[in-house]
């Protein structure tokens, strides 16, 4: 069995933790594309009705890029500007995503799309191969088996652990927020027999993908916990801002650019 030197970058393991998945999704989206079979349905008129929507989509990438820029210049604004950007970073997919969905469907109401729904639905995408990352760890959608998945306690704050293990252990702590997040959201109540039954009917129905965990880190640093950058030392905050940023800039490209491709079949 391989032995894995340990990280010693910081003491803090919740930010480690996390600093971790940040770097595993720049390589996974380093250079990605993302594309599917399926031809636009909007019509050219329709079409047009997406203007303001690609403008809100340019503004909050503009918005994230001077973020960075001052970032870069100054490390210390890193310890405020890291709060934001998760939260930035998914309003951007979700803007995008909502005009792909009207694009692909021939539906302007996607426009403005519920944030789980929408969330849902491109995990039915990926996993049917109605979308696909060119990265074909990216298109991997899992149920509730992932919750199962074990490996040595720590194994993932080492060096040299393989990057399928490393996402499957993102994913894994996205589905328990997941499920975490649906007992805040509905006040389920584990020990009471009807909200224990509901608990159980979500987590059997579960799925989870990548876009699932942009919406979660958005809830978590918004409305849920958001301990793991507390107190940091800026050096620190600012190499997570720069991971989050790089890929977030990756994931930014790929959807854009079968957007544009989308858009130019539209009659």
């Amino acid at each position: 069995m391989p032995t894995y030197a340990k990280r010693f970058r910081t003491e803090r393991y919740d930010f480690e933790t996390h600093l971790i998945y940040a770097e595993l999704l720049e390589r996974l989206s380093d250079a990605v594309t993302v594309s599917t079979q399926q031809t636009a349905k909007l019509s050219s008129s329709d079409a047009e009705k997406l203007k303001e929507k690609i403008q809100l989509v340019k503004l909050t990438k503009k918005s994230i890029d001077q973020e960075y820029e001052i970032v870069t210049f100054d490390k210390e604004y890193s310890t405020a500007s890291v709060l934001w950007l998760p939260i930035k970073t998914y309003y951007l997919i979700y803007h995008l995503i909502c005009i792909l969905e009207c694009l692909l469907t021939g539906n302007l109401k996607h426009l403005s799309g519920g944030h789980s729904t929408l969330v849902s639905e491109f995990a039915k995408k990926l996993e049917k191969s109605d979308l696909e990352f060119s990265n074909t760890q990216l298109n991997l959608v899992f149920d509730q088996d992932i919750l199962n998945f074990k490996t040595k306690s720590g194994e993932h704050l080492h060096h040299g652990v393989a990057d399928d293990t490393l996402y499957k252990l993102l994913m894994k702590k996205v589905a328990k927020e997941k499920i975490a997040n649906f007992k805040i959201t509905n006040a389920l109540d584990a020990r009471k027999g009807a909200d224990k039954a509901r608990i159980v009917k979500f987590t059997n129905s579960l799925k989870v993908s990548i876009f699932d965990y942009f919406y979660l880190m958005r809830l978590r640093t918004n409305y849920r916990n958001s301990n793991f950058i507390d107190d940091l030392p800026s050096k620190d905050t600012k190499v997570y801002f720069e991971k989050y940023y790089s890929a977030s800039c990756n994931f930014y490209s790929a959807t854009t650019k079968l957007i544009n491709q989308l858009m130019k079949d539209c009659k």
